[in-house]
């Protein structure tokens, strides 16, 4: 199995004790999948004019930023609300600045399918916590048979022979 390289470079010492306070992995596996969205987000998103129609940029906007939250997520190891607001803030503040630049315009409807795309991450990220938290409570039950006015079975499955099960004898 292919697994990403982790290179670590060290960071100046008091940047690196707010890393270490607040357990953020700088590796460049974590940072590289934000630091190419932000670049992705920045070149079509402000500088440049896709001309995607109405239905599919919304598609794009929640796409983007459901990734974005997922980067930003794996970025600051497992804060999950700090990431949800980080992404929705640069969602908003990217429609900001869209209404300051020519040939671009601000939309409330892009604001919203840019929560839609945090809030499915959100909500996926928890779903799977919550399922593996679950998982770890269960513990296996012991069924009383008895109590549910069962029997066990008295013959082995395979060979046919009868057992003793609970002093009944077979008879052939």
């Amino acid at each position: 199995m292919f697994r990403n390289p982790v290179f670590r470079f060290r960071l100046p010492t008091f940047i690196q004790q707010r890393v270490d306070q607040h357990y953020l992995d700088v590796s460049l596996s974590r940072v590289l999948p934000l630091a190419v969205l932000m670049t992705f987000g920045i070149l079509v998103g402000l500088v440049f004019n896709t001309g995607v129609g109405h239905p599919y940029d919304k598609v794009i906007h929640i796409g983007f930023y459901a990734l974005l939250t997922l980067s930003i997520h794996t970025l600051f190891c497992c804060r999950l609300r700090i990431s949800a607001v980080v992404a929705f803030g640069m969602g908003i503040g990217g429609e900001v600045m869209q209404g300051f630049l020519p040939h671009h315009e601000m939309s409330l409807a892009d604001t919203v399918a840019n929560g839609i795309g945090v809030a499915l991450i959100v909500a996926l990220i928890a779903l799977l916590r919550s399922e593996s938290r679950q998982a770890v409570k269960d513990e296996q039950e012991d069924l009383n048979f008895g109590q549910m006015g069962l029997e066990p079975v008295r013959t082995r499955y395979l060979s046919g022979e009868s057992s003793d099960v609970s002093g009944f004898s077979s008879e052939k």
